[in-house]
């Protein structure tokens, strides 16, 4: 099923339904989704004001943008079919030790490439913060709410996808992709917080 091509309800119903599949990394997915969208509305509104007079940061922003919009629905998918693989491995036969060791082999694979997924997201939704820098800074102030609701769905779309690549952790037991994730995770830890006055200047320029 295609979740990021659902009405928003019929989304919301599935993700509040005891269904596994879409969860957490799927909505942090939405929430880069929103976040981009907020930052591309006001991007839309600054070209159309007649200042500021030079609109070259705010043309580059839209440019790298618009197609984060789509890359982040892909991945509200792309989230969930990865975890579908994971609970088809734990499904595999294990009554005999071969039949065991194929198993653990195809769960280990299958939760590598679930955690994979949302460090994907995470890294789109720092891209998309960064890239909304000069809307921030140069948004037209009757949008620039918007600015920080956008910056503040990025920074919770990059830490809820981290919660996801850290639940998966313990399903791997092969050291390198360990220590990617790991590191990924300080990365993402420490992006935001070199991110964070994107948000800020936003919320300083409320009143």
């Amino acid at each position: 099923m295609a979740y990021g091509e659902q009405k928003i309800n019929d989304f919301l119903a599935t993700l509040a339904s005891a269904a596994p599949v879409p969860g957490g990394g799927s909505a942090a997915a939405l929430l880069g989704a929103l976040g981009a969208s907020l930052f591309v509305m006001v991007g839309e509104i600054t070209m159309g004001k007649k200042k500021p007079e030079d609109k070259t940061p705010i043309a580059k922003a839209l440019e790298a943008l618009r197609p984060m919009r789509e890359r982040f629905a892909a991945l509200i998918d792309d989230d969930a079919a990865s975890f579908e693989k994971v609970m088809a491995a734990f499904k595999m036969p294990k009554d005999e030790p071969a039949a065991e060791k194929a198993r653990a082999a195809a769960v280990e694979k299958a939760t590598i490439a679930a955690a994979e997924v949302p460090w994907l997201t995470a890294r789109l939704a720092l891209e998309a913060l960064a890239a909304g820098r000069p809307l921030a800074e140069l948004g037209a102030k009757s949008a620039i709410s918007d600015v920080a609701c956008g910056a503040l769905c990025l920074e919770a779309a990059a830490r809820a996808a981290g919660y996801n690549i850290r639940i998966n952790l313990g399903g791997i037991a092969e050291q390198a992709s360990r220590s990617k994730f790991e590191q990924a995770l300080a990365e993402i830890e420490a992006k935001i917080a070199d991110l964070a006055p994107v948000r800020a200047t936003a919320e300083g320029r409320l009143d």
